[in-house]
């Protein structure tokens, strides 16, 4: 199997990609990219299974054609495909097991967070994202994030 081919501009700007069910949850992590003036795109997608689709430029995604996000930010607790199967699933397949993963929940869920370890996880959050952490993971994984510039005359 040949490695993905990024469909679109979207990989050149360094999109990240969203795996979360909770819109809540989505809107926070919106706001928590807005406040640290990240200007990537972010893409959300609300399971498992859509998440793969889009990767692989599958189904609804077919015309644009398989992509590889700077990032994925991957919510543990998804209906019928969990995180942690699509974790692995990412990581056995040779065209996205070098995608840089980062796992979120909302608890601090040992033996999880120990599974997506040893399954190659690059790092983990836990939701809600804040500013603080996002630049911490960031940095840690020498991601270089689009940042719009600061306006003026705004809180």
């Amino acid at each position: 199997m040949k490695n993905i081919t990024p469909g679109d501009a979207l990989t050149a700007r360094g999109e990240i990609l969203l795996v979360e069910d909770s819109a809540t949850d989505a809107e926070l992590t919106q706001l928590a990219f807005r406040r640290a003036r990240i200007a990537n795109p972010l893409r959300v997608v609300s399971s498992a299974e859509e998440a793969w689709q889009y990767l692989l430029g599958q189904g609804p995604y077919a015309k644009r054609g398989a992509t590889q996000p700077l990032l994925i930010l991957l919510d543990l607790q998804l209906p019928r495909m969990s995180g942690i199967e699509l974790l692995r699933q990412l990581k056995l397949d040779e065209r996205t097991r070098d995608l840089s993963v980062v796992s979120l929940s909302g608890t601090t869920d040992a033996p999880a967070i120990v599974t997506c370890l040893k399954l190659g996880i690059d790092d983990h959050l836990i939701k809600p994202i804040d500013f603080k952490n996002l630049v911490r993971v960031t940095r840690k994984l020498k991601l270089r994030l689009s940042r719009t510039p600061p306006t003026t005359g705004q809180a």
